[in-house]
Parts: C-alpha cells; structure tokens; sequence
C-alpha cells in the first residue's frame, strides 16, 4: 500500500509560490496517467523505481502542459516506495529560477537542468532524511533562490490567480485595469507561466472539470461543464476527449478517489 503524506510550507514567504509537499512511501507499484495542468511540480525518486514515459530519471520537473505523462513501475510486482514531490503554484518556479518557464514546458527535465549540480547534492542530502526534515531542507535550499518579483511580473500572478479562480471570465477584458498591452502580456505570461494565456485559461477549466467529475459523482456533465467554466456541453466534451482521450463519463467511471496532489 502507498500512503501519503502532505505538509504547507512553513515559511510564509513561500506560501504564495509553493503549493504543498508530498511524500509517497509503502510499498506497491506506480502506475498513472497525469493529464494537463497548469503548475509545476518537482519529483525527487529516491526508490528509482519508476520510468516516467518510458525514461527513468532520479529528479524530474513536470512544467505546465497540455500533454499526457505516463507513469510507469519498473517491476510489475510490489516494491518499495519512497518519493517526494514540491508542488508549486502556476508561476512559484519562476521566483527560484532565471529560466524561462516556456522552455521548461511540455516536458519532463532533470532538476539538475535548472538547478545545476546543487540539486543532485540536495537529492543525497534529503534521501535519509524524514518527511518533515525533507521538508525544512527543501524550503532552504528554495530561500536561498527566491528572488522578489518585480510589480510587473505580480500582475501576471495576480491574472493567474483570477483565471485559476474563475475559468469562466475572459482575461482579455481584465486587459484596460492592467498597464500592459495584449502582446506584453502574452510574452510576460509565457515567460513566467509556461504557455499562453488562452492554453492556461484551458486547462485551468479541465483541471477544474476533473475535480469535479471525481468529486460530485452525482452531478450531471452540463452542471459540470457550467461550473468548470465551459460555454456549453459540447465544448466540455470536445476539450476533454482532446486532452484525455476518454469522455467526461467515461473518465468518471474510472477515476480514482480524489486526492489532493496531480503526481
């Protein structure tokens, strides 16, 4: 059996831009399917027994993407488990490192890849470590990154926040309250999200479908689709067979209980 545990940041400086951490151990295989999302989240595998769409890796960055990730246990029988994950929020990586978000999208790359050689080092440190020792070395070695962003680059979080908010606004019309053009805020959007404003406003509503369908098993797929922030049923299904490849309904017949993590 696999068992999770969660914490919140204990920094509050940190609140806005990391989501939780998770720590995954038991025993068990790891098989699951991680559909579109609109944050990042770094994997540190300390078990090493899981390829991630087919490559092993020992940390891996999941950015914000439309695209489908894999999940795979190496051995098809039980063995041990032992992962932790940093959840971060649409745009908290971007505090912590000077690479473009756009570059680290629809894919899986080594934390080493945006870290250096200070991140495998991090790795050795934290795998005899306990979940809530983990926890306190990774808010350091993240304090020692942070840098404050800049008023510009908060109104973009703030539009982020807003759309994760409520999907069903169109952010375009939010453009006469800020001091940015159409084609600055697309940039600026990539450059600190990831993807465009137009593929996050999509895949906050599918993240918020997903939820739902999982969550409220007895609701109808146009209540759903309405409170996700779809113009109507068609467009739900439509969107959602196009990033799932599965229906709404059949999706809900074989999702698992609801949890709070997307890894």
């Amino acid at each position: 059996m696999i068992n999770y545990q969660f914490a919140k940041p204990h920094h509050p400086l940190l609140l806005p831009y990391v989501e939780q951490f998770v720590q995954l151990d038991g025993s068990g295989t790891f098989n699951k399917s991680m559909y579109s999302r609109m944050s990042t989240s770094m994997l540190l595998d300390f078990d090493q027994g899981t390829f991630y769409d087919g490559q092993p890796m020992k940390t891996r960055l999941l950015g914000v993407t439309e695209k489908t990730i894999h999940f795979s246990s190496i051995s098809q029988h039980p063995v041990l488990i032992d992962k932790f994950v940093v959840m971060f929020t649409a745009y908290g990586l971007s505090v912590f490192t000077k690479v473009p978000m756009q570059e680290l999208s629809n894919g899986v790359i080594e934390g080493t890849a945006i870290f250096g050689n200070s991140f495998q080092q991090l790795y050795e440190q934290l795998q005899p470590l306990p979940f809530a020792a983990r926890v306190s070395q990774f808010e350091r070695f993240l304090l020692q990154r942070f840098t404050a962003p800049h008023t510009s680059h908060q109104l973009i979080f703030n539009l982020a926040d807003d759309i994760k908010n409520d999907a069903s606004k169109n952010p375009f019309l939010q453009l006469k309250n800020l001091p940015l053009s159409e084609r600055q805020l697309e940039r600026n959007f990539k450059r600190y999200i990831g993807m465009s404003v137009g593929r996050f406003l999509r895949v906050s509503r599918f993240e918020k479908a997903q939820q739902l369908l999982a969550a409220q098993t007895g609701r109808r797929l146009t209540d759903i689709a309405h409170l996700a922030g779809y113009f109507d049923q068609a467009h739900f299904i439509s969107d959602f067979k196009r990033l799932t490849g599965v229906s709404p309904k059949r999706f809900r017949i074989c999702s698992p209980a609801p949890r709070m993590m997307s890894v």
